[in-house]
């Protein structure tokens, strides 16, 4: 019986030690082919386009010494493009890596091709007590995010970028991570959503306050109630694609939006109510915080154009006299 037991195992150990030992021949191959050139790429030889501002040299040197990783990548490595994604992630300039491609070179060697989303900002905020000033502000005193509200490195403030006029406390955070501040945040969401029309809207030079937690635009000769955040928009208020669609139908129609402020917020309907230059917002909720939108009324209506603007009250439509659609 023992006979036979140790006879039909013995297969079965033979195929295990051979399984090992394929192994072993496996690793040492391996480790054999990692010494070679063929399968070594040094990271500063990297192929990328580098974020503006930076040539890819001095931006590879950047990841290098944020990761502090080796000099060469080895090709060979079962997660080595794992690694890559994680260590260029951690620049704060890089967004996403799209992916990893390896590329024959010109000496029989493989090469890395990286494809990288860079930040791209949205939004300047300046810095002390330059914030509400119309004129122009250092680069040193004014930091850019992106459309996350992440905190950029410092460069060169770019000619057309709105402005934050809402003054913030300077970010306590480091490069890369979003400011600790919902104004911020709110500001820069609603920033890339209009991202493709600032331009054509001539909102690419404004400067944008949040107030109570709304956007408001300014621009000479115009002001634009915009509510709040996309996505993040109250139970009576018009979604952000509908905001939008009525500015441009607005400027279409009229061959532009100046000399007036323009309220689209609400669901039913909108308002362009001749501007009061001399007159800053200081509120524009159409309701108290602690009052339902139902229980509103005129008194508590808070505007920068009393004179001329019409109350929104119910669903009942403005008054004939007020330039509203």
């Amino acid at each position: 019986m023992q006979k036979w037991i140790l006879q039909g195992l013995l297969p079965v150990v033979g195929g295990v030690a051979l399984l090992l030992g394929v192994v072993g021949m496996g690793k040492a191959a391996r480790i054999a082919l990692q010494s070679r050139e063929t399968y070594r790429v040094a990271f500063r030889d990297i192929e990328c386009v580098p974020p503006a501002g930076l040539s890819r040299s001095a931006f590879l040197d950047e990841v290098s010494a944020l990761t502090r990783r080796s000099e060469t990548v080895q090709l060979l490595d079962d997660d080595f493009i794992a690694q890559l994604h994680r260590a260029f992630l951690v620049h704060p300039w890089v967004e996403s890596v799209r992916h990893v491609e390896l590329k024959p070179t010109d000496v029989a060697k493989l090469g890395i091709h990286l494809d990288l989303v860079y930040r791209r900002p949205v939004l300047a905020v300046p810095l002390g007590s330059d914030v509400l000033g119309e004129e122009e502000t250092a680069d040193g005193q004014v930091r850019l995010v992106d459309r996350y509200g992440v905190l950029l490195p410092r460069a060169s403030v770019p000619e057309h970028i709105p402005v934050l006029a809402t003054e913030v406390r300077e970010p306590a955070t480091t490069e890369g991570t979003r400011w600790r501040d919902s104004r911020v945040a709110a500001a820069a969401k609603t920033l890339d959503f209009l991202h493709a029309y600032l331009t054509q809207l001539r909102l690419d030079d404004s400067r944008v306050e949040v107030i109570d937690g709304e956007i408001v635009f300014r621009r000479s000769g115009v002001r634009i109630v915009w509510g709040h955040a996309p996505g993040q928009e109250k139970a009576d208020e018009a979604p952000a694609k509908e905001k939008l669609r009525r500015l441009l139908d607005y400027q279409k129609q009229h061959g532009g939006l100046d000399s007036l402020e323009h309220d689209v917020r609400m669901m039913a309907y909108q308002g362009h109510f001749p501007l009061a230059v001399d007159a800053p917002i200081t509120a524009v909720s159409l309701y108290s915080p602690k009052q339902s939108a139902s229980s509103r009324n005129c008194d508590q209506v808070s505007n920068s154009s009393r004179s001329w603007r019409s109350c929104f009250n119910g669903a009942n439509a403005p008054p004939t006299n007020a330039s509203s659609r």
